[in-house]
Order: structure tokens, then sequence, then C-alpha cells
């Protein structure tokens, strides 16, 4: 085998240097031809060079035109290669509208082309695809209309900002100028009042170098330099080309933006938003510790980066074809002209409202729009499933090309395609006329989210230019239609002239701002003068009204709108449960007793039923109650109601990771590893009784020091417990002589106490203000943050000498599996997951069993009699001379039915953990809608009249059968059920059984002399018995 390997490598080291180029030429070709070849059922197209692809197939100087021409020989669906990325070019508006219409939902994505990668970094909202995409365009669209984007209330921006644009167009007196750089700044202008806030001024060299910049760059963008960086972007990256300068030109805008958002958080107040980086900064705050949150200050720069370039470049584009077509077709500028002397006059400036009075002029802007095709091939769409168009499969993947082109200029849709002709658009009465065919701004899922803006901006600014100046070439100079080409087809530079027609005499403006800009010579009319001082009057009658309010009727006034608002919004819909009356802004806090909240929701279902609501500040939740509820809503519903609430106290300790409070894949992964690491280690396996039975002995020693003296025996069963999760995880234990770690433990009832308190409801429904405020929330969130910091020590040292193949415990494991997974895409395996997993493993695995341990020795003390039942089966079954086994369990029935009813009656979840309804569920007979907090009351099922004979009595017969045998009940459920049992139920069993049975076999337990055994409890996220001390006699 080494002779036959030895030879081939010899003969390839014989040959020369022309003979091994010849060979890898060929393979590079063949390789090349295998990979690439145009699949069966793919679109046609011209013939592919190796490597290249079609890349020369098309002309990059008219890419747009090429792609036409190429429909007419392979038809309207065809596909091209560039260089190793197959593309597929729709034309004609019926393929257009199957596509991004009809099956919109297939072709919505973007591919992730490198040169936009690298621009974008694969954020903002028109590179993007899928969740991200979604959740930024939405925020974009609502934010945007909020201020006042496709509405009236943006008019006056508008018109002031042509104010600006006309003085300086009148600075030329008529003489030829470049339009160029005055409309880009007044365009821009307008989505900079909406993005920072504020204009620029004209004079403003630095702003007006930026946008001189826009036109260049996007024409680099469709170059064939582009189509090579895309195609080969480690080469492209590290060589000198135009390409560089794309990415430098972008990169200045980006920082011109990020210097703009530090001025903005400078002086940002969450309360006022002035405009959409102020809005961005709330929705980063607001979204932080959300699982599938996108929102942060590189996505807010790249998002308004591109509201910026694409609200700017693609208006102030149409304008100027309007400037060139209008002094190209001087009679066709007459009778806009005609329209708006008739319609607007010289009185007022143009509003919205004009533009049904005006077809003509509405015509000839759409005909702009047409010939002048400002986004020839639209942006690149990708296919996100196999699909069939045209009487071909385009695959998953692929990239779509919506030539625009094919569809503005189809001779089977326009009169005359090539020629600028406003009938296009209007009927045989002169009346407007929309035409299907007229996209220019795309269509379906990916239409332009600014379309409304720009079609406000163009009808304004037009008919406002065509108001005040007739355009006219340069004496001697032609109108050319010549174009350069890039993702937007501008006109190639060009002077115009912009004179200023006669004013009539009775010119007089009715609103200042346009007095800035008029020029006249004589007084308005009586009539008009009179109109105009009625419309001051009323304006200033309504303000002088909101200025003579006194104070307390002003603070009534607001009290009124807040209660009405808060009334509006959080009103309970007709098919949501019942439940108590609701007090504005607070809700049902103070509905509940927060110190026994299980009895009072428990109560609660007297009056309301079994399903029935509460509202906790601005938030609604619902209550369950009752086995078979519970049972309908966790088990044979449990899908639906496998997520968890958001809630902010708790996200903004686990910022949404770890296995208890995650959702979705997260979720689901961090707990499967969880439940499978665990159980190698013996997790309710009998591998793992020698660990706790050692521990066991340490605690027996511990009782024995106190020689059946009174003693509270809280912090030796927490010490003993915690010892045991912590061999699993830390892969130790800690000596119960550890002053840090006593001192870490003492502390978990009191969060688990705060974290069920009113102050927790507080953080969870005013978490804005909560943050900033003392209080016991804040003592919950420092204890949590003690004890992450006392994992994140225990990490440290694992780290240090870890060794992957010797895996001694849950932090190695999951150590192992951070650098497993350190590639994969849906990854969610981190050190810092690795720490909220950890402490929820730690404070679960340590609190609810140790609690459930002293309400046994209460129970046991005040029930004497029951415990000498017990002695007696331990000494029976097992005796004195061994230690007890799980498998003693099934010949102990009694002893099992008295840790079950201990289980019961202790209850030690009274109200589980919060579920989230992931879709709309129905429930009895109610409509919970997706995203409503569910609150599982096991204490209605622990409790429940109907299920157990002496529901509030401790009696172990709830267990057993008239034989005596331990009777399973379906209604015990301390530990919930569902998908979000306790991960760690078999655990918890295996150590009651083994502790209660151990401490039983060795101790009789007792109040001190003169004390009665109280049962009173400390309500928290777990039902605590009141701190007691009692005494262990050695049997």
């Amino acid at each position: 085998m080494m002779d036959l390997i030895f030879s081939v490598i010899g003969s390839f080291v014989d040959w020369d240097v022309k003979s091994i180029l010849l060979f890898t030429a060929v393979f590079i070709l063949t390789a090349d031809y295998i990979k690439n070849r145009r699949p069966a059922s793919y679109p046609p197209g011209p013939k592919t060079f190796p490597i290249v692809g079609s890349m020369f197939s098309v002309d990059h100087n008219r890419s747009h035109e090429s792609m036409t021409q190429l429909a007419g020989k392979y038809g309207d669906v065809y596909s091209l290669r560039m260089g190793q990325e197959w593309v597929v070019v729709l034309n004609g508006y019926e393929v257009l509208k199957e596509a991004l219409v009809n099956q919109g939902d297939s072709v919505a994505d973007r591919p992730p082309l490198p040169m936009f990668q690298d621009i974008s970094e694969g954020l903002g909202v028109v590179f993007t695809s899928g969740h991200m995409w979604k959740q930024q365009r939405r925020f974009a669209l609502s934010t945007l209309r909020y201020f006042g984007i496709g509405k009236k209330s943006l008019e006056p921006v508008i018109l002031d900002e042509f104010t600006h644009c006309s003085k300086e167009f009148q600075n030329f007196k008529g003489k030829p100028f470049d339009p160029k750089l005055i409309i880009g700044n007044a365009v821009s202008n307008i989505i900079c009042s909406l993005v920072f806030g504020h204009r620029f001024e004209y004079t403003n060299e630095k702003f007006r170098k930026l946008i001189s910049w826009f036109e260049i760059a996007l024409q680099i963008e469709a170059s064939l330099w582009t189509q090579f960086y895309n195609s080969f972007p480690k080469l492209m990256r590290r060589l000198p080309g135009p390409h560089q300068t794309v990415l430098r030109v972008w990169k200045d805008v980006k920082d011109f933006i990020r210097e703009e958002l530090k001025e903005h958080k400078n002086n940002w107040d969450p309360s006022d938003p002035r405009d959409f980086i102020d809005c961005y900064l709330n929705e980063i705050q607001e979204s932080k510790v959300q699982a599938d949150n996108t929102f942060d200050e590189e996505n807010l720069v790249i998002s308004v980066f591109e509201l910026f370039v694409a609200g700017s470049e693609t208006t102030s584009t149409t304008l100027r074809w309007a400037f060139l077509f209008l002094a190209k077709y001087p009679n066709i500028q007459a009778k806009v002209q005609a329209e708006v002397d008739n319609v607007i006059g010289q009185s007022r400036q143009p509003s919205m409202e004009d533009r049904v009075n005006m077809p003509y002029t509405e015509a000839v802007l759409h005909e702009v729009m047409r010939m002048g095709n400002i986004v020839p091939l639209s942006l690149p769409h990708m296919t996100n499933k196999d699909i069939q168009l045209g009487g071909y499969t385009i695959p998953k993947g692929a990239t779509i090309i919506p030539n625009l082109t094919s569809v503005l200029y189809n001779k089977n849709v326009w009169e005359t395609p090539f020629t600028f002709n406003p009938g296009h658009f209007l009927n045989e009465e002169g009346k407007f006329v929309k035409q299907a065919a007229f996209l220019p701004f795309s269509a379906g899922k990916r239409v332009c989210p600014g379309e409304n803006l720009a079609r406000m901006e163009l009808f304004l600014f037009f008919t406002s230019f065509m108001q005040r100046f007739t355009f006219s070439m340069p004496a001697g100079v032609e109108a050319k239609l010549d174009y350069l080409f890039g993702v937007t087809l501008a006109p190639c530079p060009y002077e115009i002239c912009a004179t200023l027609p006669g004013i009539p005499s009775g010119f007089k403006p009715s609103c200042l701002r346009f007095l800035q800009v008029a020029t006249h010579s004589s007084q308005a009319s009586a009539k008009e003068t009179s109109a105009l001082v009625c419309r001051m009057d009323f304006i200033s009658s309504v303000f002088g009204t909101l200025v003579n309010l006194d104070v307390k009727s002003l603070l009534l006034f607001i009290a009124i709108l807040i209660l009405t608002a808060d009334y509006i919004k959080n009103r309970r819909h007709a098919s949501f449960p019942p439940g108590p009356q609701a007090f504005p802004i607070l809700g049902n806090i103070f509905s509940v007793d927060h110190k026994k909240a299980h009895e009072s929701m428990t109560q609660a279902t007297r009056k309301y039923g079994d399903v029935y609501s509460l509202r906790i500040g601005q938030d609604w939740l619902v209550v369950l109650n009752g086995f078979e509820v519970l049972k309908e809503a966790l088990v044979t519903k449990g899908d639906s109601l496998a997520d968890r609430p958001h809630l902010p106290i708790l996200v903004d300790l686990t910022r949404g990771l770890g296995v208890v409070f995650s959702n979705g894949h997260l979720w689901k992964q961090q707990r499967r590893f969880a439940v499978s690491t665990l159980k190698n280690f013996g997790f309710g396996r009998k591998s793992l009784e020698p660990n706790i039975l050692d521990e066991i002995t340490y605690c027996l020693n511990d009782l024995n020091s106190y020689k059946g003296k009174p003693f509270n025996p809280n912090l030796i069963l927490n010490n003993a417990i915690s010892n045991i999760i912590c061999s699993l995880v830390f892969g130790h234990r800690f000596e119960y002589t550890d002053e840090k770690f006593r001192k870490l433990i003492s502390y978990f009832e009191t969060a688990l106490q705060i974290e069920a308190s009113v102050w927790a409801q507080f953080y969870n429904s005013f978490p804005w203000l909560m943050r900033w405020i003392p209080g016991p929330h804040q003592t919950f969130k420092q204890i949590y943050y003690d004890i992450m910091d006392f994992i994140g020590e225990e990490l440290k040292e694992h780290k240090q000498n870890w060794d992957p193949s010797d895996q001694r415990d849950y932090i190695d494991c999951y150590l192992n599996e951070i650098e497993m997974s350190k590639g994969q895409a849906d990854n969610t395996f981190d050190e810092e997951c690795l720490i909220i997993s950890v402490f929820e493993l730690f404070v679960a695995g340590s609190e609810t069993t140790s609690t459930t341990m002293r309400w046994a020795f209460l129970y046991m003390a005040k029930y004497p009699e029951i415990q000498a039942k017990v002695q007696a089966e331990i000494d029976r079954v097992i005796g004195q001379s061994r230690q007890p086994s799980v498998e003693d369990r099934v010949n102990m029935p009694y002893t099992d039915a008295v840790l079950h009813e201990v289980q019961r009656l202790g209850n030690i979840v009274p109200l589980s953990l919060p579920h989230m309804t992931n879709r709309d569920i129905q429930l009895g007979g109610y409509t919970i809608p997706k995203g409503v907090t569910v609150i599982p009351n096991l204490t209605s099922v622990l409790y429940d009249k109907n299920e157990w004979k002496t529901p509030s009595t401790f009696n172990p017969g709830h267990f057993l059968n008239e034989e005596g045998k331990f009777v399973k009940q379906a209604a015990f459920m301390p530990f919930s059920a569902g998908k979000r049992v306790c991960l760690g139920e078999n655990l918890a069993r295996m150590e009651l059984f083994l502790f209660f049975t151990s401490f039983m076999q060795r101790f009789t337990f007792s109040m001190p002399a003169g004390v009665k055994a109280k049962l009173d409890y400390q309500f928290g996220v777990t039902l605590a018995p009141c701190p007691y001390e009692i005494c262990a006699t050695p049997r």
C-alpha cells in the first residue's frame, strides 16, 4: 500500500512545470463545470465561462438594458451565473407579479452578498432576512409613521424645506447651475428631520460632501467591480479598486451617523423621543433581555444608514429627471404650471389634498418615475424554498433579480414605452388612471418601505417648483436624457436654468414659512387679510384656553386622560377569563395578599371559577385552578404553554439564558443537555446513592453534636442538600464550617420570598422605574449576583485544571460542549449560559428539598404517633445495622405515604413557576391569547376537597389503600406537570427518601419543652416554615 502511494507521488514529482500547470488548469475547469453546470429544470440562459460565469455576458454600464434584451432570446425567466453563484432574472409584469406578490413569502429573503454584508454587517432593514428583518422593518415602519410618514402632519416639514431650497435656486437668478447637490441636500433633510431630529444647512460642507458621494457609491455597487467582489470576496477585500471606494464612502456615512448617535445619547430622554434614533434607543433598553432581541446600537447605525441613503438618493434623483424632462418638453411644463395656477394659484403653498384635483400633474410625475426608471433592477431577492416559476424550478437559496425595466418599458403595457407621454396615466376624459404595471417601488413583501414618503415628497416638491419656477436648458444646449447606471439610474450631470415667472400683484402667502421666500410688491386683498386674521384669532383662542387652565384643572385633565387611556388599552375583552375589577395603572396588584398569595388566588375561584384573570400593572395573567384544568393546560395542551414569560426581574438576572426561564430552541437545547449530563452522573439512579448517604453521615454527625438540645435545622439541612447538587455540578462538597458557603445559602430563602413579593410585582410592571430606586428588589438582585460570582470563581478554577478527556462534573461537561458546539449556527452554549444554568440548578436543587425536610421535622414533632409508625416500619424493614437504600421504598408504604403527605401539605412551590402561551388557546370556555402569563395554582390541586378526603389535615391515609399499600394519586403534583415539569424531580425523590428514613432511623424529633409545633409559613416562590428550633434525640 505504501509503495503504491509513493509511486503515485513520485510520478507527480517527475512532472515538469508545464505539465503541472496544464493538469491544474484541466482540474480546475473540470471541477468548475461539475460544480456549476446548469441543472436540467433550471431556467435557461447564455453560455457561461469557467470561473467568471456570465459576468461578461452583461454590459455593466447598462445592465438593465442588457438583461431586458436577453429576455428576448431566453424568455421572461432566465438564469445567469455570476462567478460561482447563479442568479435568476425575472422579466415582464405577469412574471414579476407571480413572483413578488403571489409567491411573495417564498422570495422575501435577501441574498447574503459579500459587498452588502461587509457594509451592513448583516444588520438593518434592507439586506436582512427572517426574524431580524421582520422585527427591524416592523419597528422602522411604525416609528416613521409615528413621526408623520405618509400623513398630513409631515407636510409642513417638507414645505419648510422647499422654502430653503427655493432660496438657493433663486440665488442663481435664472443662470445655469447644477441642481444635484441642492436637491440632494433638500431631500436628505426630510429624512434627517425624521431620523436625526434636525436638518442641515446647505452651507454645511461636511454634509454636502457626504451626500455628493452617494451617487458614485451606488454606481460602483452595480458595477463589474462589485460582481467580482461578491464572487471572490476573500481576494477582492485585499485588492485596491473602486470597490474599496464604496466601502470607504459608506464607512464615512456610518461614522457620521455614529457622531449623531453620540450626541443623541448625551441628551437622550426616554420619556420624550424626538426622532427615530431616540425611539430606537428606547427599544434597545426595553428589548435588552428578550431572547429574540435584535435591537442594539450597531443595528441602529445600519438602519439609520439605510434610511438616510435610500431616503435621499432615490427621490432627489427622480426630481433631477423631472427638471430634465420638463426642460426637454416645455409644452408639458406649461400644462403642469397651468394646472398648478388653476388649482393652487400663487397665494398658498401646495398640499397633498390638491393631488386629486391635479390629474395632469400627477400623470406627469408618474411618467417621470416610469421613464426615469430610478431603481432599474430593484434590489435582489432570494428564495427561501424551492419554487415553480415560468415552468422552471428555482431552488431554495437562489438569487432573484426583478428587472423592473422590463415592466416599465414593456411595449405590451405602454402605448409609447420609449417616449415621455403623460397620457399613459390619463383616460379620455383627462382623469388620472392607475396602471398595474407601474412598479417603480417594486412590489410584494419587499416593496420599498419609504414609498408613501417618496410620493408625498415628490408631489409637494414638484408642484412647488412648478408654482415658483420655469425650467429650461442654458442657451444653445439641448436636454439630453443620458444616464449613469448604478443601483439607481441617475441622469448624467447637467446644468439648468430656473426662472421666476411674473408674480401677480395680489400675491399674499397664507403661511409665515412661505412668506420668508416669497418676493412680492403689493398687499393682499382685504378679504384675504380678513380671512388670515380670523384664522390667527382662532389659533390664539385655542392656545389661550390651554394657557389659562389653572394647575388644578390641568392636573385633572392629565389624570382623566391617563385613566381613560389605561382603560381603553387594558380593558378585559369579552372572551377573556373574568376576574376582580382592576385599578388603573396598578391593575390587581393590591387585589392579592402577597403574604399568602396562593390562598388569595385559591379563594378567588369561588367567585370567578377555575380559570380567571388578574391584571398586574400593565400585563394580564391567567390563574389556573383545580386538577382537571391544570391537567388540560399543562399536559393536554402542554406545547402551547411551554414558554416562560419575560419577567423583567428575572430576565435582568438571567438575560434569558439557562434552563428555567429560557424559551424555544435555547431552552430545548439547554434542558436536553442538563438532563442527559446529570443522568450520566447518576441523577435519579442507584449510582448516586453512596454520595447522598455519605452526605447524610456528615449531617447526622452534626445533629448528634447538639445532644438532643434545641437547634434551628435550617442551615444544616441547606448545607447537606446543597452538597448533593454541588457534588454533581462542582465535583466537590463544602464543609459545614465554610462560612462563605453557609452565608450564601442562608440567603436563598430571603431571595425567594422577595421574588414572590409585591416588590417583584412592581418591578415586573414598571422595570424602567424600579431598576433605579432602592428596596428589597435590589437586595434580591444582589443576592443572586453574589451567587453567580461564586459560581464564576468555581468556573475559573475548573478551567485552570480542565481535562476534556476526564469529565469530573457538570461544569467540565459544559466546557466540553462549548468547545464542540463552537462552529454550529444554532449554538447556545457559552460561559455566560453555563453560569446561569449552574445558578438555577444550584438554587433549585438546594432550597426545595431542604424546605421539604424542614416541614417533615415539624410534622413529625407535631404528630408523634405518625413518627412512631414510621420508625417502627424502618426498624422492621431496615433495622439499625445498615443505612437505608432506595430499594427499601417498595417495602415501606407508610413511610412513603408520610413523605408524600409532607410534600402535599407542605406545598413547597405553591404557584409553580409561571408559564406563557405561545399561541391562542381555549381553556375553560375562554380564549387566552398568545403571550399571556399563566399561573398554575398547585395549591388549588394539593388542597382540593374533591381530590383529598381531609385536604387541610396531615393524613398519610391519602396515599394508602385499605390494605395499607401505597397508592399513587393523579392530583399529587408538587413538581408541576407537562413540558416544564421540574427536571430535578427524580433527584428530589431520592434525596427525600434517603434523608428522611436516615433521620427517622437515628433520631426522634420533638419540640423544646413547653413549645408547640406551629405550622405557620413564610410565603415566597417556595413556601417555607417560619423559623423554629427542634430537638433531635438519638434513638
